[in-house]
């Protein structure tokens, strides 16, 4: 991406009739749009047979957001000149994203038949086989064009998108990297393994890369992402705490209508210890745009994170009712209908089980069933469904550390922890192999290495091993250290809970108050002030 590209951020009509936002890349940044508008629109009126006025006036109604007269304009540049491969791979994406994948894989289809290039026809297929919603076949597709054609970034950008979705995080590194080889300055490479890199404890590299794209181009997408980082730094405070809050500014000046900018400014007051000031701005942007899933998704998410389940289930139930094919508002049910007492709509024998609806829409998703399963075994004390539904989630994607550790955690929950020590342990192999092979040191620090080297402790623990438990634990205690980095409250309240393992009560009691001085939030905070009343019980 040159330094002349503009992003920006669109709401645009989904099929089912809600509004979503989307990030545009263009080749120049829109200005006078009525005039241009009125110009282009009056010049096809008068030239109907002609095609590149009719494909500017697509290119700009794109820009603006109004994406079904862009979509008609775009079919008839096509009826002109239907050998132009790059408009039909443009329509087929709008399309998709649109919610109308049986029209963009009729395009995509088209344009089927126009190639002869053997890594175009992979490529092809595998974004017919996104609109298919089948992840595993687009990935080997996909894997199939970057073999035929290494030094062609536009196959490896879905490639590395799919990773994303799948929670492969190191494969998706290796991809992002991949394209950064071929063009250090690419903005959406830089931008999107923002996550992975997280995710593999490499803060540093993670906040270098934001700041490397935003000096490329100042675009909402990574304006929102820094910001969010330095809240979690905990730079929400005196002069750093400006800085952050420019940057959120500068965002919603970009964006003004985009529900993820909005969810960054709620953070920051939350970082702050100002929750009724974080839900707000939510609450607001929902009677704003009431039509808008992502921030009632957000809004659910801050009160949930605030401690009112209640309301919290309330408005997730909104955005799902607005909104069936997003599976993190799914997820999120999963977390906040049990904590709201609101188990009946989770009944997977009900015929209206949300959970059941889950596993229907997203069957080849492993953080699904294994979402699903945590749900029967700690909810509902289904012990065998719920273990046997998790384990589906690791055979899906058996090479997937995170897919073992979801599902160690599951048995452990279930009560069954040799099972979830083998689950665990053959997803710390799976981590050290992986990050190996892709030559990434394994330094810890990542929530991942956290989370399952605590887990790993504490089920040696309830077996009695404990020479195994403390080993995991001081490993699990080095991790938190580094954590601390990124992400000092999420590490405190860790770092908390290693040292009770350990029966090191005074520093947990030490660590555990400072979590809640850095406004950890709900649930971790309700286990954080019952771990501390407790402790003041006995004393």
């Amino acid at each position: 991406m040159s330094r002349n590209t503009f992003t920006c951020v669109v709401k645009f009509t989904h099929s089912s009739g809600v509004d979503l936002n989307a990030h545009l890349i263009l080749n120049d940044k829109p200005t006078r749009y009525t005039q241009k508008l009125k110009t282009l629109t009056n010049y096809v009126k008068h030239y109907p047979s002609g095609w590149k006025k009719r494909l500017e006036l697509a290119e700009l109604l794109y820009s603006l957001g109004n994406w079904q007269q862009a979509v008609e304009e775009y079919r008839q540049v096509l009826q002109r000149q239907p050998q132009l491969m790059e408009v039909q791979l443009h329509l087929g994406k709008i399309l998709s994203l649109m919610g109308r994948n049986p029209e963009a894989i009729a395009v995509y289809q088209s344009a089927l038949r126009l190639s002869c290039n053997v890594a175009t026809q992979h490529h092809l297929n595998g974004l017919i086989a996104i609109c298919q919603d089948l992840p595993q076949q687009a990935l080997r597709l996909f894997e199939s064009a970057v073999s035929i054609e290494p030094d062609n970034p536009s196959h490896w950008h879905p490639l590395a998108q799919l990773h994303l979705e799948t929670q492969s995080f190191d494969a998706a590194l290796r991809a992002f990297d991949t394209i950064l080889s071929l063009n250090p300055n690419d903005v959406l490479a830089l931008n999107h393994s923002y996550e992975p890199l997280l995710a593999t404890g490499q803060f540093q590299e993670a906040q270098r890369r934001l700041e490397l794209a935003l000096k490329l181009s100042t675009n909402c997408h990574t304006l929102q992402k820094l910001a969010a980082h330095r809240c979690h730094q905990g730079l929400v405070s005196g002069e750093a705490g400006k800085q952050t809050k420019r940057l959120i500014r500068d965002a919603l000046d970009l964006a003004p209508d985009s529900a993820n900018v909005h969810q960054v400014l709620s953070l920051h007051h939350s970082c702050r210890g100002e929750w009724e000031k974080g839900v707000v701005v939510l609450q607001k942007f929902t009677e704003q745009h009431p039509n808008n899933p992502s921030g009632w998704y957000h809004y659910a998410q801050c009160l949930f994170q605030t401690g009112n389940s209640e309301t919290a289930a309330e408005a997730i139930l909104k955005a799902h009712r607005l909104y069936q094919s997003d599976r993190k508002i799914y997820q999120a049910l999963c977390e906040i209908l049990p904590s709201a007492q609101r188990l009946e709509e989770l009944e997977l024998t009900s015929p209206t089980s949300l959970l059941k609806q889950m596993l229907e829409r997203f069957p080849q998703y492993w953080s699904v069933w294994v979402s699903v399963g945590r749900v029967l075994v700690e909810n509902f004390q289904d012990i065998e469904q719920g273990c046997m539904i998790a384990a589906t989630g690791s055979q899906l994607e058996p090479q997937l550390a995170h897919a073992w550790f979801r599902y160690g955690r599951v048995l452990a929950l279930a009560g069954r922890h040799q099972k979830a020590i083998a689950a665990l342990e053959k997803g710390w192999q799976r981590l050290i192999d992986s990050r190996q092979a892709f030559g990434l040191s394994h330094q810890g620090g990542d929530l991942q290495s956290v989370s399952a080297s605590v887990w790993l402790g504490e089920s040696y623990q309830a077996l009695g091993e404990e020479a195994s438990s403390r080993r995991w634990l001081q490993e699990a205690l080095h991790y938190t250290k580094v954590l601390m980095e990124f992400n000092p409250t999420t590490a405190c309240y860790w770092q908390g809970r290693v040292l009770l393992g350990l029966g090191d009560v005074t520093d947990a009691v030490q660590v555990y108050c400072d979590a809640l001085a850095r406004h950890l939030p709900y649930p971790a905070r309700q286990e954080v002030q019952d771990a501390l009343q407790m402790y003041h019980a006995v004393r």
